[in-house]
């Protein structure tokens, strides 16, 4: 069974600006409220810049700074929509995982230096669809994980 919704399924279109690259990870709003566990995430991204190379053996790679700071940027998008990160972890090639999860429902952030970031959904440990992450897919990846039945805040 399909999970997604048709905001997030009918996606895939052509000219959609790419938030991915550095220049562009800055955030561009204002944020109020940074809940204790977006804190935590923030803290806990920032300290995956301590890891030295090879920080887990297997020839792993220290994530970048690059990495480290779209992840934060995104935190700070998320703090705006009161979401809450509900894991984060560094990725063995230097990426970030950013992961914000709703009962049986989770949406996966990956955010790298060099290679395109991207955003998978998953219901129940299925996955349910995957994509280059843009502005457009981190709004709709966002609405199917808290509003799947298709009634989202306006804010949204």
């Amino acid at each position: 069974m399909n999970y997604m919704n048709s905001s997030v399924t009918n996606i895939y279109k052509t000219g959609y600006y790419n938030s991915s690259s550095i220049s562009e990870s800055v955030t561009n709003f204002t944020y109020n409220h940074i809940s204790e566990a977006n804190i935590k995430a923030i803290e806990t991204i920032k300290s995956f810049g301590l890891l030295d190379e090879n920080w887990g053996s297997y020839n792993t790679s220290k994530p970048s700074q690059i990495a480290i700071q779209k992840a934060i940027s995104f935190v700070l998008f998320l703090s705006e929509y009161q979401l809450d990160v509900f894991f984060t972890a560094p990725s063995p090639d230097g990426d970030i995982l950013v992961e914000v999860k709703q009962n049986d429902a989770r949406v996966e952030f990956e955010f790298c230096e060099e290679e395109i970031d991207s955003v998978s959904a998953w219901h129940n440990d299925d996955l349910q669809a995957e994509a280059e992450l843009n502005d457009t897919t981190q709004v709709s990846y966002i609405k199917w994980l808290i509003c799947s039945d298709g009634n989202c805040p306006p804010t949204l």
